[in-house]
């Protein structure tokens, strides 16, 4: 039994070098990590509340209409948070992707969200989690929102879009997809 559990280690590191997970390592020196981030949380600490998502959420609505994502980069998980988090090999280049997809979320919004569209609310769906230490390559854990929505009111009539996830840093929620994860 012994060799068994020998050999699944070993498995494991070897996965972790192929992969370039990195998750047991510490975050990057420097970092401070919130108290409900920390790693050696193994019970999920109370999930975050809404905090100023109304207001960003308004922010990113007029980024969408006036097609400038740069308005819009508050509302997204800073770069320092998500080297903390994520434990792979090279976590600036995997978020510069994602920032990527954010502006090219927002460019193909714009396209469809008339020039007088005003916020009316942020909704928060029922699919939320605790995303645990050594999940989705994570070396921090985190609360994550998925399939929320910006409700906005168009010439009388309300309409509406998807923020595909958010995680919770800090106590505050942000975004790191707008749309499905390509």
């Amino acid at each position: 039994m012994r060799h068994v559990s020998i050999f699944a280690l070993v498995l494991s590191v070897l996965a972790a070098s192929v992969l370039g997970v990195a998750q047991d390592t510490p975050a990057p020196e420097g970092t401070r990590v919130p108290e409900g981030n920390r790693a050696d949380l193994r019970d999920a600490p109370p999930r975050p509340g809404p905090g100023d998502v109304e207001e960003r959420a308004r922010v990113l609505l007029a980024a969408i209409v006036a097609d400038d994502p740069a308005r819009a980069m508050d509302f997204f998980l800073p770069r320092e948070a998500f080297r903390a988090i994520k434990g792979i090999a090279d976590p600036d280049g995997l978020y510069d992707r994602i920032v990527r997809l954010y502006e090219r979320d927002i460019h193909a919004l714009h396209a469809q969200v008339p020039a007088d569209a005003e916020l009316v609310r942020f909704e928060f769906s029922r699919r939320r989690g605790w995303v645990g230490l050594r999940e989705e390559s994570n070396r921090l854990p985190y609360w994550a929102q998925r399939h929320n929505t910006i409700v906005y009111r168009t010439g009388g009539e309300e309409r509406s879009f998807e923020v595909r996830t958010m995680i919770a840093w800090d106590g505050r929620w942000y975004i790191t997809h707008l749309s499905e994860f390509r």
